[in-house]
């Protein structure tokens, strides 16, 4: 979609810029979910728009950067410039020195409705928050950061609405992730021994951040051998996505893993080593009493103690 500057008075800006072939597909749809069909959308779309700017890999556009902007700019929900192609170099200069615009890195510029630059990349706070991120300034970032600790609400929200309900329910969930079918198999008989005693828990497999061939293959068998019941692979895509946004979110406001306990979490989490045993969080809802564990009998330890009163409706 093409818009005109008129249209963009007395509203917040979100300047997208890239390549002409935009981002990965996976990027595009978690970024549509997060923006237009974010449930508080209905309710902000007249307060804010995005704006793709394309931006050419030289100084000169090639045939097959126009042939993807003229089907990227008519097929996605966004607004586009016009005619990107002739975008003053002055302008194109001042993007990437000013703006620290890399090519294989697409950004996103805030603007306030006066056109003053609020955040000088919202990209990761929207796939995290999506439409609550509103109005996507760097204050707003750090107000959203603000207290939150690591709780099952932060890791899973909007990726699925049938675990946004598990969340909202306080149900009992548990992640987990390997490449060791030997030790997926000996996960399942643990939860399944552990559920005859009175345990409620959900189970979900999310691989892990590599999301390599033999994650696929893993969740591929699971629908022909009841293994492991996952998400499809575009939601685990999400998930690990909005993590790695997390990561880069927290360390762009000058955390680290030393001093901040969620970033720690969260660098843990994306760093894990699967490929012998695997991992397990452990949560519930919006608690904090979030529990990480490496390896069948940490799992299988902590599934024992772990207080009834938690596990039981």
């Amino acid at each position: 979609m093409v818009l005109g500057v008129s249209e963009l008075k007395n509203k917040i800006v979100l300047l997208l810029i890239s390549k002409a072939q935009l981002l990965n597909p996976v990027d595009i749809f978690l970024l549509v979910q997060q923006t237009c069909d974010h449930p508080l959308n209905a309710r902000l779309m007249e307060s804010y728009k995005i704006v793709w700017i394309p931006l050419p890999s030289s100084d000169t556009w090639t045939e097959a950067e126009e042939s993807s902007f003229n089907f990227l700019s008519d097929s996605l929900p966004w607004h586009a410039v016009r005619k990107p192609r002739l975008l003053n170099p002055g302008v194109v200069k001042y993007i990437r020195e000013q703006w620290n615009y890399k090519d294989d890195e697409p950004i996103m510029v805030a603007l306030d409705s006066k056109g003053k630059v609020t955040n000088g990349n919202a990209l990761d706070m929207i796939k995290i928050w999506g439409a609550q991120a509103y109005p996507f300034s760097t204050s707003k970032e750090a107000e959203l950061w603000q207290d939150q600790n690591l709780t099952m609400q932060l890791l899973l929200d909007d990726i699925n609405p049938l675990l946004a309900y598990w969340v909202g329910q306080g149900k009992n969930i548990c992640l987990y992730g390997s490449e060791n079918l030997v030790w997926i198999q000996q996960f399942n008989d643990k939860i399944t021994e552990v559920k005859l005693t009175g345990l409620q828990l959900e189970t979900i497999y999310v691989g892990n951040s590599q999301l390599g061939e033999h994650v696929k293959q893993i969740m591929a068998r699971s629908g022909e051998t009841s293994l492991i019941d996952p998400l499809s692979f575009t939601n685990v895509q999400f998930f690990w996505l909005r993590l790695e946004s997390m990561r880069r979110s927290k360390l762009r406001l000058g955390k680290t893993p030393r001093s901040d306990h969620v970033l720690a979490e969260l660098s843990a989490l994306l760093e894990v080593d699967d490929r012998d045993e695997g991992w397990a969080v452990i949560g519930s809802g919006g608690s904090s009493d979030i529990i990480r564990l490496q390896g069948i009998q940490g799992v299988a330890l902590t599934l024992t103690f772990f207080p009834q009163e938690k596990m039981k409706d």
